[in-house]
């Protein structure tokens, strides 16, 4: 914004605003799109001072920002999305706190206006910003480390599905003709072995060569396998460096997937005041519905990550199904799931695993097998603390 602003709106309370400076307040509200952001700015009485369309680029709202309002701007509210994570950084880093909040909750207020706009939806984040950010969740921004982690945890998860989807197809095409790729592959390579004896014998028996069809999905399904090998070999350094990580992996079932993608999901763990809490954070947790007299619990919410929650139900399945050490985490859950089932069994052990690594990257200690082991254990680690 090169030009002043001669709006009557902005000039009456940048006017009250020097005749009292406890009026000197003002609230933002950013609604960003892929290319222009839509910005609203409020007083302390709710009213509009201006709003104006700029590029979604932290240094022009910055610099809009602290031309027309220096150092007045209380509280800048933005709804999470792809871009940001990187508007939050730009403009802490410029000195301007900014809060962060969740999309769904802020399209549910929002949906009460009849006509859906950039700049109403700007007009409604600055007023959730200015008196109702205490009932909406406020979103924790991570680092650019955790990101980073993220994504390779994302590529990963993506190669490993279109590699399982590639090679599902292949399993069909051959099926039509009468050919039989029998599963249980480990790599890329063995699977085309056996893909190519069954091409071989279609040909043999029904005359049809489907090989120059074939041999190029099966290159790229080596190509999906070389390149997650790729990934998980850099997230096992990762995870071998990491000492929070390394203590994870003490657990009997968790591997460098699930300890690499906990401790990205959650970052900091202060920010938590109560274990139980990230449980819920992660989507563990049941949802429940009362009204009147009715109380229901139903399912898990699958709030939050859902990559993270799929880990840890992961490790939870490995340490039910294929771990030989005993420990009394895994004891709780075979006998919980004799009596309600193996799934739900799975998924309620997946919650103790995200609640007892939390504790461990909190309190500092280490995995034991015994629970009757843990509160003398505990009590060293806090003992060898610095005073």
């Amino acid at each position: 914004m090169s030009k002043k602003i001669v709006v009557p709106s902005y000039l009456a309370a940048m006017d009250r605003a020097e005749a009292d400076p406890s009026a000197a307040r003002f609230w933002v509200g950013l609604d960003v799109g892929y290319k222009n952001t839509a910005v609203c700015v409020l007083d302390c009485d709710g009213a509009i001072v201006h709003q104006v369309s700029m590029k979604s680029s932290a240094t022009e709202i910055g610099r809009y920002l602290r031309k027309n309002f220096k150092s007045h701007v209380t509280l800048i509210g933005i709804e999470s999305g792809g871009l940001t994570p990187h508007l939050t950084t730009k403009l802490r880093a410029q000195g301007v706190q900014v809060v962060v909040l969740d999309a769904r909750q802020v399209h549910r207020v929002l949906s009460v206006k009849r006509n859906k706009t950039d700049t109403n939806d700007a007009r409604g984040i600055a007023e959730i910003t200015r008196t109702g950010r205490e009932y909406l969740t406020e979103v924790y921004v991570k680092s650019n480390l955790c990101f980073e982690i993220r994504a390779y945890l994302t590529m990963r998860d993506r190669l490993v599905k279109q590699r399982r989807e590639t090679e599902a197809m292949i399993r069909g095409l051959v099926r039509v003709y009468g050919g039989r790729i029998e599963g249980g592959t480990e790599t890329a390579a063995s699977y085309r072995s056996r893909a190519i004896d069954q091409m071989c014998l279609i040909a043999d028996t029904e005359g049809v060569d489907l090989r120059p069809r074939v041999l190029p999905l099966l290159d790229l399904c080596e190509g999906f396998y070389v390149e997650a090998n790729r990934i998980e070999r850099e997230l096992e350094l990762l995870a071998a460096s990491n000492p929070v990580c390394r203590r994870f992996m003490e657990i009997p079932g968790v591997g460098t997937i699930t300890a690499v993608s906990f401790y990205s999901a959650i970052e900091d763990p202060t920010r938590f005041r109560h274990v139980d809490d990230v449980a819920a954070y992660l989507g563990l947790t049941p949802r429940v519905y009362q009204s009147g007299e009715s109380l229901t619990h139903g399912g898990i919410s699958k709030m939050g990550n859902q990559l993270t929650r799929t880990h840890l139900v992961g490790a939870a399945t490995v340490m039910l199904s294929n771990t030989r050490s005993f420990s009394t985490l895994k004891d709780w859950g075979l006998k919980l799931s004799k009596r309600i089932g193996f799934n739900k069994a799975k998924v309620a052990l997946a919650r103790k695993l995200a609640i007892i690594m939390f504790s461990l990257w909190r309190d500092g200690t280490h995995f034991m097998a015994k629970a009757a082991d843990v509160p003398a254990h505990r009590a060293l680690m806090q003992s060898r603390l610095p005073a």
